[in-house]
């Protein structure tokens, strides 16, 4: 009932409702202490409840609870950065048994806890370092307050079949790239008729269906799903990611019978030949077209674009560029966070370089106008900041250079690196420096460990006899130098 009200209200008495429903919650955080509080001490992730867009709440990240992700490798988790080893998969196990069971169940637990570490590290990082705007958790908070037992959204990655062979993809997200021609395969192994079928329990009660790929205009499967929402659930929202650079009589039909299909374009550069050589196969004229197509579609229909940018060492002068692109047309602009291939990450950047592209971001002037100029806004300074915590990381390393730690002092730092390379690695990094603690130079081990990536480092000193490890510390170069 509340939400169909919340659904007319008008955007002030929106907006309004949202605020001071964070506000309450906010303050009941403040002086009641949720249990929630007192397992998750960190200072960190104490501030991150406080800048929740709903306020403080129960579970540190709502995906667990209402997001399904289907990879391409058949492993399912909550989101795709959540997926591992450990993820249950399809092909072993039934949509049910792995949403009410499976690896679903252990994350809930792990997420109560307060442990983020195992299964969910790419936020687990962003948390600690107060990168707020940056996290996927973000993307979920609006279905915190939903009742059902089953997901309220499914995220589709079945399949790599794409077009396209962009510089910073891969071949698990690219058949372009895994072969000579994107037409070789279907590029789905795991997901078949049954997996189809099963579908038919969980489509009732969604609210967002999501297909990446590859690229969903060119993936099979999609299609059969697409036409067992619009018979099961068409209320449902459909959201396609896609790099606008296909279009053909079956995709016009599709917005033809579908109403409630929001787009995500993935556009890194309005230079056709920057834009040409980071979407490789890509034709900047064709994709423009097509964008405005959907923008006119989402316009018809009431529904939504965004343009989902790479920032990247190659388009960071455009950054500015692609906002104001966004602003003129009346839709929004989303920033992935890129850190491979490591030459296109900014985090990889020259320290002087970087500091003077954020000097440069920084010197935009953004609108703020309406409330997509608003988040635009809001979404670029994010960035900005993600690029000021990654500059300041920079600056730690060069500053720990000089220092020399005491052997406990290096044993405590090099134990919470290690801590995320995962159990069987520490067991075997650590069953290394007990063989080193009798060495005359266990100090310099220590201070060279902590100056270099500590899996490097493990590979370069295991199988050594002790003179052998003697030597290579203290000619080995740490790869900040």
């Amino acid at each position: 009932m509340i939400s169909k009200i919340y659904k007319i209200l008008p955007q002030f008495f929106k907006d309004l409702s949202v605020e001071i429903h964070r506000d309450i919650r906010l303050l009941w955080f403040i002086f009641f202490k949720p249990k929630s509080t007192k397992k998750c001490k960190n200072d960190s992730f104490i501030e991150f409840q406080k800048s929740r867009i709903y306020g403080p709440l129960k579970h540190i990240c709502y995906a667990p609870y209402t997001s399904m992700f289907f990879a391409r490798n058949g492993k399912v988790s909550p989101c795709y950065a959540s997926y591992n080893n450990e993820s249950s998969s399809i092909s072993e196990s039934t949509i049910s048994e792995i949403w009410f069971n499976g690896s679903f169940k252990k994350i809930r637990k792990e997420h109560t806890n307060c442990e983020l570490k195992t299964s969910c590290e790419f936020c687990s990082k962003l948390i600690l370092n107060n990168s707020f705007g940056s996290l996927l958790i973000n993307k979920y908070e609006h279905y915190a307050f939903s009742k059902s037992r089953y997901p309220a959204i499914m995220e589709f990655e079945l399949s790599n079949k794409c077009n396209l062979s962009c510089i910073m993809c891969d071949s698990n997200l690219s058949s372009s790239i895994a072969s000579d021609s994107c037409n070789q395969s279907s590029g789905n192994e795991y997901y078949d008729d049954k997996f189809i079928n099963e579908l038919k329990d969980f489509i009732p009660h969604l609210q967002l269906a999501e297909f990446t790929g590859g690229d969903p205009f060119m993936i099979e499967e999609y299609y059969q799903i697409w036409e067992m929402i619009a018979k099961i659930n068409p209320k449902c929202n459909i959201l396609i990611t896609t790099n606008a650079n296909t279009m053909n009589p079956r995709i016009e039909r599709l917005l033809e019978t579908h109403h409630n299909i929001h787009f995500n374009v993935s556009i890194d550069s309005l230079e056709k030949e920057n834009y040409e050589n980071i979407r490789r196969n890509g034709n900047y004229e064709f994709a423009l077209k097509n964008i405005n197509i959907f923008i006119e579609y989402s316009r018809k229909h009431k529904t939504s674009l965004n343009i989902l940018v790479c920032p990247m060492t190659i388009n960071r002068h455009e950054l500015g560029n692609l906002v104001d692109f966004a602003n003129k047309k009346e839709i929004c602009v989303y920033f992935h966070t890129v850190v491979k291939p490591e030459e296109l990450s900014l985090k990889n950047l020259e320290k002087t370089q970087l500091k003077n592209t954020i000097i440069d971001l920084e010197s935009k002037k953004l609108p703020q106008e309406n409330v997509k100029q608003k988040t635009n806004y809001k979404n670029y300074h994010n960035m900005i900041k993600l690029f000021k915590n990654w500059a300041k990381e920079e600056e730690g390393l060069e500053k720990n250079e000089n220092k020399e730690y005491s052997v406990a002092e290096g044993k405590f730092l090099i134990i919470e690196r290690v801590e995320k390379e995962g159990p069987q690695f520490k067991v075997k990094f650590f069953t290394l420096l007990d063989k080193l603690q009798f060495e005359p130079n266990i100090k310099t081990i220590y201070n060279r460990l902590l100056r270099t990536d500590s899996l490097t480092f493990f590979e370069h000193l295991e199988n050594k006899t002790l003179e052998e490890l003697e030597e290579i510390c203290k000619n080995f170069k740490p790869e900040e130098d």
